[in-house]
């Protein structure tokens, strides 16, 4: 269902690669989580149907797009998807982003208003306060740390699967152990101290937004996106059935939910 990986100049001289799923009439670019990169999707293509294309990015220092000589920022990785929308011919998109991925949702929302006509933002949060920033922050110092990431990695793969987190047989908790681990100390820091910069690409006037959260989610606490959907104005807040990454760990029940607000918006008439 992939098409060939793809690779084009992004902002600041990087490389952005990424996958088109599908070629259907709707297209969604699609964003993914902390460490592991845009083939995380392809279930969740699979699930939504033939009448959708999605357009899956790995973020510098992700998958195969090279980290750059700049250090990452919300703002930039937002640059690096324009610059992609830009080679793909596309003038806008619906966008969704699960944890990080929704974080740079609302970064390429807020630096791009024109060129995102609805965003679904999934197991993420639209602020830190300043107990929540330091808490980020220390995981950042922590995970530099010589052996940080082997030092966090049970705790981290437990607030993202559960008690599916200490299952060997599961390929999608090794895989994402796997990724976690290559993703390196200094990259993870790096995306944790610009996931605190997230409340700066707040708009007044937001597309139409779907937040959806995991019922199970040991990472992003229900009150956390109750307060996401609450700080933007007509948001609609869904829960679906699943932990921290439920886009990828149930696709048919994720597709299920946002379909209705998919099917709601006119832009796929324009």
């Amino acid at each position: 269902m992939a098409k060939t990986l793809q690779k084009v100049a992004g902002a600041e001289g990087a490389t952005v690669a990424y996958r088109q799923y599908g070629h259907g009439p709707r297209l969604i670019t699609v964003l993914h989580s902390l460490a592991l990169d845009g083939s995380w999707y392809a279930p969740l293509a699979e699930a939504l149907g033939e009448e959708y294309q999605l357009l899956a990015p790995d973020f510098r220092g992700h998958g195969e797009s090279p980290r750059g000589d700049t250090a990452p920022t919300l703002g930039l990785v937002a640059r690096d998807i324009a610059a992609m929308w830009d080679a793909e011919n596309v003038e806008s998109s619906v966008i969704l982003g699960i944890s990080l991925g929704g974080m740079v949702a609302q970064a390429l929302t807020g630096s791009f208003p024109d060129r995102v006509d609805a965003q679904i933002l999934m197991a993420t949060r639209g602020a830190y306060d300043e107990a929540a920033a330091r808490g980020t922050l220390a995981r950042g110092a922590e995970v530099r740390a010589p052996h940080g990431l082997e030092d966090v990695e049970d705790v981290t793969m437990h607030r993202w699967f559960g008690e599916n987190s200490t299952d060997a047989s599961n390929p999608m908790v090794q895989q994402a152990r796997t990724q976690f681990l290559e993703a390196g100390g200094n990259t993870i820091a790096e995306y944790f101290e610009a996931m605190t910069t997230v409340g700066d690409f707040q708009l007044d006037s937001p597309p139409p937004t779907l937040v959806v959260g995991g019922d199970d989610d040991r990472s992003i606490p229900r009150p956390v996106v109750e307060q996401l959907a609450a700080s933007i104005a007509g948001a609609e807040l869904l829960f679906a059935k699943g932990g921290h990454l439920v886009a990828f760990e149930n696709p048919h029940e994720v597709a299920a939910t946002v379909r209705p607000f998919l099917d709601s918006l006119d832009c796929w008439t324009r």
